[in-house]
């Protein structure tokens, strides 16, 4: 196959792209990341893609039993794969439901409960799907009914998924008989399958569904290899192996004990000492994490960037002055430096390195103090003006919104810092109660989901979208037209054409603000096996096991 040309059954089968250098399952002497998670290059940083050693030679055989224990910084948002907005909340979804198909670790398509597929023509591909002998984890029977009606509550309004937007070319699916289920398409859409390896593929018990309702993100019932069996809000979740997993002798854990630990160095120092297996490592500890061979180390290039997510619906970010000159007043060396201690890179836009999509001629956005004055003016705020700025409490958030607040303030952008929780934040942001929120993204295996959702203009978190009197900016209504083109074309080549020019239409027009991409950190004790770094950062923890 000639350069990076590829068939339109191979681009929607996830082939035609994927991380840009993953190699092996590398390990070395501990990731992090969130939907609303987290290079360009900036001075000494550590490389995206550093790699340092490499771990203890893995027992050729799994072993079966034993509790994983994991420490990360909070709970999940939701564990409702249409509702739950949070990237962290992968962490738990993927050990919970069963896939249609999977994202693998370079993003390439494998088989999830469909066994095999067919692209029938550009807007018909049919899943062949095992007829019985899959159950959830109440006790009932799936069917391949259930994966028509997975997909049609994220598209009824009522649900108010964030998938919706992603599927939103799906015109209808069709349960053929017991082992065929078709989607018929509006249009063309290449990241179908990675869209499907993402929360919108994950099929859900209808009977848990509908007893639930919406507690259903809080009691979680899917068919995967472990299942939720306690979740105390701030402190714990507890998951154990379902017994009746389609897959004989998998997996091998017995239980997943996950503690909610906010501050990183306490999670170090339970690794060190032996009471954690797993922790997402904090930039501060990676130097210490590479000298200590009591651990395992991984790092790996993240598809993820810290950004602010703007509403520019709202006054008085609809204004392309306010939002440029917002980000012309950053000095994005200073936050990679004192925020996230060098390590990462300076953000040129919201696609990174990991992904073919990067672009590698838009350059991040200096610092202009002069300029950024000249548009605050020009806005008509001689004087200055100022606004909210909602945040959600963290070990990194908090010093993080700080500086930006310090930065912003030189060139008369005033913000008043509001800090609610990641629930209310949710919501009062979806309800357009303030202009933009202090978040991340943590990337998705096709630049579409990342584009899309974030930018165009009914994306799942682009804020604007539930504003029912917003009127389109021409800025937004061309780069709906460029996101719309990108995912209708098959040829990965002019895809990068495509996306080279939204990111940089994103960028100049400022429809986001964005300082770092970021590494995956992950922090391992010597006796987890087994571990795979998965091109989106997302963990599997279903996947690995205990040596004795």
């Amino acid at each position: 196959m000639p350069g990076t040309r590829i068939s339109r059954r191979r681009a929607l089968q996830g082939m035609g792209g994927g991380a840009a250098a993953f190699g092996a399952s590398v390990l070395f002497g501990a990731c992090g990341g969130d939907d609303e998670d987290t290079g360009g290059t900036g001075g000494d940083a550590t490389p995206a893609s550093a790699d340092t050693r490499a771990t203890p030679v893995p027992s050729a055989t799994a072993r079966t039993g034993g509790t994983l224990r994991v420490a990360l910084s909070g709970d999940p948002t939701g564990l409702d794969p249409s509702t739950s907005r949070g990237g962290n909340d992968h962490h738990w979804l993927y050990s919970i439901f069963d896939n249609l198909v999977n994202n693998d670790p370079t993003f390439q398509t494998s088989k999830g409960i469909a066994e095999k597929w067919e692209v029938v023509d550009d807007l018909t591909v049919t899943f062949t799907v095992p007829a019985g002998g899959i159950t959830y984890h109440d006790g009932t029977a799936y069917s391949a009914q259930d994966i028509k009606t997975t997909i049609d509550r994220h598209l009824d309004p009522a649900t108010k998924s964030f998938a919706a937007g992603s599927l939103g070319s799906i015109d209808k699916v069709i349960v053929s008989d017991s082992t065929h289920v078709t989607f018929k398409l509006k249009t063309i859409t290449a990241s179908l399958f990675a869209i499907l390896g993402d929360r919108a593929g994950m099929i859900l018990s209808p009977t848990a569904v509908q007893k639930s309702g919406e507690d259903f993100t809080n009691k979680p019932v899917g068919s995967g290899p472990m299942k939720l069996d306690n979740w105390a809000v701030g402190a714990s979740q507890k998951l154990s192996k379902f017994a009746q997993y389609r897959k004989s002798g998998y997996p091998y854990l017995d239980g997943i004990d996950v503690q909610i630990v906010p501050n990183s160095s306490v999670q170090f120092a339970n690794l060190r000492s032996g009471n954690t297996d797993l922790i997402m490592l904090g930039q501060k500890d990676v130097d210490a994490a590479k000298k200590d061979t009591s651990i395992q180390f991984v790092q790996w290039p993240s598809t993820g960037y810290t950004q602010v997510n703007l509403n520019i619906s709202q006054k008085p970010l609809n204004d392309v002055r306010i939002r440029q000159a917002m980000s012309y007043a950053l000095n994005r060396q200073a936050i990679l430096e004192g925020i996230y201690f060098g390590v990462g890179t300076l953000a040129n836009g919201p696609m990174t390195q990991a992904s073919w999509a990067y672009n590698q001629n838009l350059k991040p956005i200096q610092e202009d103090l002069k300029k950024a004055k000249e548009l605050v003016t020009a806005a008509g705020y001689p004087n200055g003006i100022t606004f909210d700025f909602l945040i959600t409490a963290s070990e990194e958030n908090t010093p993080l919104a700080e500086m930006l607040k310090a930065q912003w303030s030189r060139v008369g952008l005033n913000v008043n810092i509001v800090v609610v929780t990641a629930t209310q934040a949710t919501a009062d942001y979806r309800d357009q109660k303030y202009p933009f929120f202090l978040t991340g993204f943590s990337g998705r295996a096709d630049p579409d989901l990342t584009i899309y959702d974030n930018f165009h203009s009914t994306g799942a978190f682009n804020r604007a979208s539930f504003n029912k009197t917003y009127t389109k900016e021409e800025s937004q209504v061309s780069l709906d037209q460029k996101i719309e083109k990108a995912r209708q074309v098959y040829d990965q080549a002019q895809r990068k054409a495509l996306y080279d020019d939204i990111q940089k239409q994103i960028v100049e027009n400022a429809h986001g603000i964005f300082f770092t991409h970021q590494s995956n950190l992950v922090g391992l004790s010597k006796r987890v096996r087994n571990f795979t770094n998965y091109g989106d950062g997302k963990l599997r923890l279903h996947e690995l096991w205990l040596e004795g």
